[in-house]
Parts: structure tokens; sequence; C-alpha cells
């Protein structure tokens, strides 16, 4: 009978320490997942921030060496302080055009209405100056009136769906008519002097466009790099289901990083019809490439989830120097935007190699990932209910 007893007990005993060897070996096997889990994200985010810092390393040679060529060709023109202020005044509207191209391009879309929400800004904003209106409440209206253009645009991508090329299409054909018939299709003159101030005056050594685009920059980092919402922007730009099944509540920040768009263009629409002194319903008219080629150019990805705003100025000051040269040189305009088309073709190329390298490495932490969860599980399966990676 003892005997019996013992043999029981000694049976149950290796089913026992069975169940906790199993036990422990799968919590061991959960603890080694997430430690790989969270390695593979760190190395993902690591390896972007090093493209990144990277493409704004050869941007700056390219600033430096571009500068050299321009002093050596033209010596008496290029290396003074004159230029040096006026590229600075010309760079610092088409930065700030910039960072409101990249809200949209960071969140996985663009808004190629930029240029026609600049000039309808200068319209509002320069008809009510006109009639005798105060500056500081025409630069009011003229903020909520591009504010609302960037609005209405994110409303129709993220809220019914419409395809952002579509959307910000039609705003670009609706503005330019609506500014036109404003304006009886002409120009609006005769604004006060005090408006200079916001875009041909100095604020003491520093011009005035310079010390706004420093201001606006401020404000763009703080949002996005220091912000709940410009983490959930670049989630959604990096991948839309993800961030849904995530929680993010995607069509609000989609329609934010719109929204902040048209905020900042219409920032830069203020800025330029006070530097030329003129309401005109085209006078944005080229910044819709500027302002995309800039911003690839510095490093923001087209379809969104990568981008610096550092990267960004270094494109803005890439870009001011090389037509700033050719124009010195006395090259025409159309060369110019023929130069500029294959800058933008050369940077997007150069963006997609850099994006295929990442994205072989991040496949490979994601294929070491799922062999460690399930030997039967290759790298492209996914789980059944589980988001895409």
């Amino acid at each position: 009978m003892d005997a019996d007893v013992l043999l029981v007990s000694l049976m149950h005993g290796d089913r026992l320490n069975g169940l906790a060897a199993s036990a422990s070996g799968e919590r061991i096997e959960r603890r080694g997942s997430a430690v790989l889990k969270a390695f593979s994200g760190m190395t993902e985010k690591l390896v972007a921030t090093w493209q990144l810092r990277r493409t704004e390393l050869q941007l700056l040679l390219g600033v430096i060496a571009l500068s050299a060529v321009y002093s050596l060709l033209y010596p008496a023109s290029f290396p003074t302080l004159a230029n040096v202020l006026e590229m600075s005044r010309v760079g610092g509207i088409l930065f700030v055009a910039a960072m409101a191209q990249s809200f949209a391009l960071i969140v996985g879309g663009f808004d190629i209405s930029v240029a026609a929400n600049m000039g309808f800004v200068s319209i509002v904003s320069a008809l009510y100056m006109a009639e005798g209106g105060s500056v500081v409440i025409a630069v009011i209206l003229g903020l909520l009136g591009g504010t609302g253009v960037g609005l209405t645009n994110g409303l129709l991508i993220g809220r019914l769906g419409v395809t952002p090329f579509v959307a910000t299409l039609g705003s670009l054909t609706f503005l330019y008519g609506l500014s036109d018939q404003l304006s009886d299709g002409g120009s609006v003159a005769g604004l006060p002097a005090t408006l200079s101030w916001l875009g041909r005056s100095d604020w003491g050594p520093i011009p005035s466009t310079v010390a706004i685009a420093c201001i606006a920059f401020a404000l763009a980092w703080a949002i996005l790099a220091r912000s709940r919402a410009g983490l959930y922007i670049f989630s959604i730009g990096g991948s839309r289901e993800t961030a849904r099944v995530s929680g993010i509540p995607v069509v609000r920040y989609e329609v934010l990083a719109y929204t902040l768009c048209g905020f900042f263009t219409a920032i830069a629409g203020v800025m330029l019809t006070a530097r030329v002194s003129v309401g005109q319903g085209s006078l944005g008219r080229g910044y819709e490439l500027l302002s995309v080629a800039t911003a690839v150019i510095g490093g923001v990805a087209i379809g969104g989830g990568v981008g610096r705003l550092s990267g960004v100025f270094l494109g803005v000051v890439l870009l001011t120097v090389l037509t700033t040269g050719l124009d010195i040189g006395g090259i025409n305009q159309f060369v110019q935007q023929m130069v500029t088309g294959l800058v933008l073709i050369g940077a997007v190329l150069i963006a997609r190699t850099r994006g295929a390298k990442a994205g072989a490495l991040s496949k490979l932490f994601r294929r070491q990932k799922y062999a460690n969860a399930d030997p039967g599980m290759s790298a492209g399966d996914e789980r059944p209910g589980a988001a895409p990676a």
C-alpha cells in the first residue's frame, strides 16, 4: 500500500515539474520575443535617424561646395553681405512654405494647393487693408482664411476619403478662381507701409522674414518633436492601419496635419504679400513645387512617416543658393525650373534608395522575430487578427 502511494506521488511530482518547466520556458520565450521586438523597433528607429542625419550632412556639404563654386565664378556679386541678406529674405518665406508642406507629407499625403492658398491669403488680407483696415486684423483674417483652407482639405481627405491629389487639386482650382473673383482678376495695391515690417524691413540686424521663419520653426518643431500630436502624425504616416489598430484617432490627427499645413501656408502668404506690398491671387505660384522639392530634398519621405525640420531647412538653403547662383549667372527662369525639377527627381530617387536599405534591415529583424515566435511562420506571414507590420 505504501509503495503504491509512493509511486503515485512520484508520478504526480514528475507531472508538476514538467508543467512548471513548460510554464517557465513559455515565460522565457515571451520575454525573449518582447526583448527582440523592442530591439527591432529601436534598431529601425536608429536606422531611420541615421539616414536622416546622413542626408543632412550631405546637404550641408553640398551647400558648402555650391557656395564655393559660385564664389569663384562670381566673386564680385555672390559672396557679399547684400546677397546673403537677400537670399535669407527669399529663403525665409520658402522655409515657412516648406514646413507647411512637411505636415502634409509626414502624415502620408501632400498639398498642391499651397501656392493657391498663399495667393488667397494675400488677396483677403490686402483687400481689407486697401479699405483702410488695420494691418493686425488683416493678418488675422489671412491666417484664418488659410487655416480654413487647410481644415477643408483635411476633412475632404481624412473624413470623406478623397485622395490628397484630387482634394488639393480641387482646392487649387477653386482658390485661384475665388481670388480672381474677389480682386476682379487684378492686383490689390495701396497697402500700408507698416505691412513691410512683416516682409521687407529688418528686426534689428535680422531680416523680418528670417525672424518670422525662426518663430514658425520653433512652433512647428514643438508640435512635431515634442507633442503627442506630432507623434501621432508620424505614426499615421508610417502606417495608417497600424495607427488605427493602436487606438490612435487617425481621422482627427490627419485633419489636424492638413489644418497646420494651411496655417503655416497662411503665414508664408502674409510674408510674401508684405515683401512685395501687393495682393495678388497668383502671388504664390511656383511654391507648390518648391515646397515639395525642398522638403523631399531635406529628407521628408513621400509616403509619410519620416522627416526632420532641420533637413527641410538645409533643403531650402541648398535650393536658394542654387537658384541665386543661376540668377547671378543670367540663366533664365525656364532653365531654372528645369534644374529644380531635375533636383527634385534626383532627391526622390536617392530617398527611394535609402528607404530600400532601411526596409531590408527592418525585414531582417521581422523575419528573426517571427522565427523565434513560431518556427512555422515566415517573415511575410501575419498572425490572424494582427496588424500588418
